[in-house]
């Protein structure tokens, strides 16, 4: 296990022997050693990025808006494992910086479906590169054992109610009218 002492920084730490450590409740935590890696994980992507701003759940949106354009807010939550009030803010962040497009849908004027610009795509090209080359690290330090790791950190998921895994066996949610324009689609075909 590895050792997460690091030197502190208050003077008070320093007086009290400059050292802080993780605290022994947390040391079988799985929980806390995910949130580690997590962390670590993302500072990687940003810090390869070159974008401080960055944000690491902009890749799986703008991945996801790739393959679907034209989902709602309530099927991109869905699709990404986020609660809709957190997905909310990344969407007006993504917004506001030209990389997504939203269009209030003509069933129901109160709900939008998200679209990537070409300004998203060209975002999503360069993380494509970062998030490849990310993967490729995290391929060589957990070695032989990814596909243990993997299907461990999809069991967690599944088991938490995390619809990641589910996600690519069933079909996106559709509205309704979705369904019914395709299906008449479908036997115009």
């Amino acid at each position: 296990m590895a050792d997460h002492t690091r030197k502190g920084t208050s003077a008070g730490r320093a007086q009290e022997g400059g050292e802080v450590s993780t605290p022994e409740a947390f040391a079988d935590l799985i929980g806390y050693h995910l949130r580690l890696a997590q962390e670590a994980s993302f500072q990687a992507i940003r810090q390869a990025a070159g974008r401080s701003e960055l944000k690491p759940g902009w890749y799986t949106i703008l991945t996801i808006l790739s393959d679907n354009p034209g989902l709602t807010p309530t099927e991109l939550s869905r699709l990404c494992g986020r609660d809709r009030s957190t997905l909310s803010s990344t969407l007006k962040g993504l917004s506001a910086r030209g990389f997504i497009a939203r269009r209030h849908t003509p069933e129901d004027q109160r709900s939008y479906s998200v679209r990537l610009t070409a300004a998203g795509e060209a975002m999503l090209k360069k993380l494509r590169v970062i998030a490849k080359t990310h993967d490729a690290k995290l391929d060589a330090i957990v070695g032989k054992d990814k596909p243990l790791l993997i299907g461990l950190l999809r069991r967690i998921a599944e088991a938490l109610g995390q619809p990641e895994t589910k996600s690519r066996r069933n079909p996106r949610p559709q509205s309704p009218a979705r369904a019914k324009s395709r299906s008449a689609g479908a036997k115009a075909a």
